[in-house]
């Protein structure tokens, strides 16, 4: 064997020896928001978004064409509407799952149970349990599903986009000691509200406001006693209005026992345009916080003397 072949042979050989390190060095490997570690030999290209946060990411970084099936809540943007639906939560068919040949399931961690979780693992589909509850974590679940993905520039575009706009709200608005309540679950479902720990809290806080529900943690039922009892200056819903009926912000209004307070009182009661923007933990935080901002800047300028 000549000396040429010889050297050819053994760079063969030693390209061969590399390969498992080189597939290695390719690997993603993400930790989910459960501790969870999980490894793609490369980026994903099929995925099930079971949450609408996880999906509203997964768009906003480019991803929307790997997505082949979705959540039924899923909704945003618009042009995702005509895929798949897989049922979610206690009702989550897996077989429907595993029909849409996806290598990937992104999951709630209060939707999904961890039986499910093993049933998909079992047939080869990597889960990724995320459980965002306040800024801090949306980042995470965004740079968490970029890496997966292979979409990490894009990722950090959108959280830096995020950031400006906060940043730019924050700078713009004067802590005047005003209090705000966040309305999370309408009466007639039981009263629900935003504590500290949450986006929402955090939100407030950028405007220059108070939760007026700081001292509880998390989300938490409270009493309409309570919020009487705490007479904030702003009332934010995020009940969704089908047309029918009075309107979120008028049947607050129109509460037996509420008139006296003072955001009732000065018909300060914000219901979002899009109140899916203000309840989901993804990329739209920072709309949410630009229109909530707004709405605080117009009721200011309302409240002015006439010059």
């Amino acid at each position: 064997m000549s000396k040429k072949l010889v050297s050819l042979f053994l760079a063969a050989l030693m390209l061969i020896g590399c390969l498992p390190a080189l597939a290695e060095d390719a690997a993603i490997t993400v930790t989910d928001m459960y501790g969870r570690e999980i490894t793609l030999t490369e980026p994903a290209t099929r995925v099930v978004a079971m949450q609408p946060s996880d999906c509203e990411i997964l768009c906003a970084i480019g991803c929307e064409d790997a997505l082949v099936g979705i959540g039924q809540y899923c909704d945003y943007p618009a042009s995702i509407t005509s895929l798949p639906v897989v049922q979610s939560g206690n009702e989550t068919n897996i077989e429907e799952i595993l029909a849409l040949n996806p290598q990937v399931v992104f999951m709630n961690d209060m939707s999904q149970s961890e039986e499910q979780v093993q049933q998909l693992e079992q047939n080869g589909v990597k889960v990724v349990v995320s459980k965002a509850t306040d800024i801090e974590g949306v980042y995470y679940a965004i740079r968490m599903i970029g890496h997966l993905m292979g979409k990490d520039e894009n990722a950090e575009a959108v959280i830096a986009d995020m950031q400006a706009t906060f940043e730019e709200i924050r700078s713009k608005s004067a802590d005047e000691g005003k209090t705000v309540y966040f309305e999370v679950s309408p009466l007639q479902w039981g009263l629900w509200t935003a504590g500290s720990g949450t986006f929402m809290n955090e939100l407030a806080d950028i405007c220059g406001l108070t939760n007026a529900f700081a001292d509880v943690n998390d989300w938490a039922s409270v009493s309409e006693e309570q919020v009487i009892a705490r007479d904030p200056d702003y009332i934010v819903t995020i009940t969704m209005y089908y047309g029918e009926g009075p309107t979120p912000v008028e049947e607050i209004m129109s509460r037996e026992g509420w008139q006296d307070m003072k955001a009732v009182k000065n018909a300060q009661v914000f219901n979002a345009s899009d109140s899916n923007a203000l309840s989901r933990p993804g990329p739209r935080l920072k709309d949410a916080a630009v229109e909530l901002y707004n709405f605080l800047n117009s009721a200011v300028e309302e409240a002015a003397p006439a010059a």
